[in-house]
């Protein structure tokens, strides 16, 4: 036998061995490590598969009750199935004090995703309650309420400039909530309600564009032009200023997009104008009308400027 045949014969050999060996590893039907049936659960919830991700869940659920998150991808196949009252007592029950979250934030998904719920069912009463958790949840100690009402009598007095001189919120996973508590006020016609926690929200997401800002340039500063109560009262160029810097930052600039920052600070005038802060309404209408990125959320700005009326509140919040 010559050399090359000898050396194919050992190669087929070695294969021959591998398979056999590999055949043999695949026959023992292990069970899989949690993980990897939750990835398969979640691939097959995915895919539109709802009752091969329910069989595959439960399971998991059987093996391992205390797992918070199966509990909540369980919530999940039956609110796709659009049976919102098993997903609402399935979050719930995986929000218990016996279940276990890993990791512990995923707890506010599961709040979240008893809002969408509720929201859904249209039980209001349940949906605030459900976001107000979220509030609770934060990764900072929620803000005292005596905070929060510093942080409107400084706003509506001095403006969005010197509301974040003095103060900035980073909690990022909360934002949410403040705006979907203040867009829920609105429609209850609770004013006051809407404008404090549509504030929160936009106060948030301005402080994370400060923060990157200030990464990215050590020597970025929010205060460029000086506030003088001798000239006005209502500050916003400073603010007009940092929404001009961050369209050139993308990721900064998807993010507004992504929570409608327009739309909020918008809805933040109607909410000025329903507690009779007209005139400070129309600055920060003026300040949205004047950025072309804001869409028609600029044109709905330039309108109110010229007739504020709280009349069209119910049209545009079906707005996105």
């Amino acid at each position: 036998m010559n050399t090359r045949m000898k050396l194919l014969v050992i190669a087929c050999g070695i294969a021959g061995f591998i398979f056999i060996n590999t055949s043999f590893l695949f026959s023992q039907n292990k069970p899989l490590p949690q993980w990897l049936k939750m990835e398969q659960g979640i691939q097959s919830y995915d895919e539109g598969e709802l009752g091969s991700a329910l069989s595959i869940f439960r399971t998991i659920a059987e093996d391992d009750p205390h797992y918070a998150n199966v509990h909540m991808w369980i919530g999940h196949v039956f609110a796709a199935e659009g049976e919102y009252k098993a997903a609402m007592a399935k979050y719930e029950d995986a929000l218990s004090d016996e279940r276990n979250f890993f990791p512990q934030s995923e707890r506010i998904n599961a709040y979240y995703s008893l809002v969408e719920v509720a929201r859904r069912l249209e039980d209001w009463e349940r949906m605030h309650t459900y976001l107000q958790a979220v509030v609770d949840e934060a990764l900072i100690d929620p803000l005292p309420i005596e905070r929060v009402e510093a942080m409107q009598s400084k706003f509506l007095n001095e403006g969005p400039d010197k509301l974040l001189e003095l103060y900035r919120i980073n909690d990022k996973p909360v934002r949410a909530a403040y705006e979907q508590l203040g867009i829920l006020a609105l429609q209850q016609g609770n004013y006051h309600s809407a404008l404090q926690n549509l504030l929160l929200s936009i106060t948030t997401s301005l402080s994370l564009a400060i923060e990157v800002l200030q990464e990215r340039d050590p020597e970025y500063v929010f205060i460029r032009y000086e506030m003088n109560p001798g000239l006005e009262r209502f500050f916003t160029r400073n603010t007009a200023s940092l929404l001009k810097e961050s369209k050139e930052v993308l990721h900064i600039k998807e993010y507004f997009n992504s929570i409608g920052l327009y739309r909020q600070l918008y809805l933040l005038g109607m909410a000025m104008l329903g507690s009779d802060a007209e005139e400070a309404a129309k600055e920060i209408w003026t300040l949205v009308a004047t950025h072309s990125e804001a869409g028609k959320w600029a044109n709905l700005s330039r309108n109110q400027l010229g007739s504020p009326s709280l009349e069209v509140l119910p049209t545009v919040l079906h707005y996105r």
